[in-house]
């Protein structure tokens, strides 16, 4: 389920990306770190700590830092999980967070490099989970 969530955000990245004009470069950027979300669950879960089996990152995440002194975010949590098992591209998803981070909430005008940058960027991530 997950590769195929990750698949579709993907083609509508790259649907929006083809589009003329460069207007929803914002969008771009967006649909590749949410497109990641979904292939770095894919390669991650299940996943097995100290004996236990986590089935989804929900469950990893109920279990980690839902009632307890840890207060990360879901996005904070995520990345963390990337640091310590996905090192390879822990850089690389670190960028399309904060590349969306800021696309979503500080600036909408995303240049066409960084647009390039987060698709090239999102297939990076995708080739190391699947």
């Amino acid at each position: 389920m997950r590769l195929k969530h990750a698949e579709h955000n993907e083609e509508l990245c790259k649907i929006i990306k083809a589009l003329p004009g460069n207007k929803y470069n914002d969008w771009v950027v967006t649909t590749a770190f949410y497109s990641c979300i979904h292939f770095v669950e894919h390669k991650l879960f299940p996943l097995t700590i100290n004996g236990n089996v986590y089935k989804n990152f929900n469950s990893y995440y109920h279990a980690f830092y839902v009632n307890t002194h840890n207060s990360l975010s879901k996005h904070e949590a995520k990345i963390e999980l990337v640091d310590v098992y996905l090192t390879t591209v822990s850089s690389n998803y670190r960028w399309l967070f904060d590349a969306c981070m800021n696309a979503r909430y500080k600036n909408y005008m995303v240049t066409d490099s960084i647009a390039n940058i987060a698709e090239q960027t999102m297939d990076i991530v995708k080739k190391a989970c699947i």
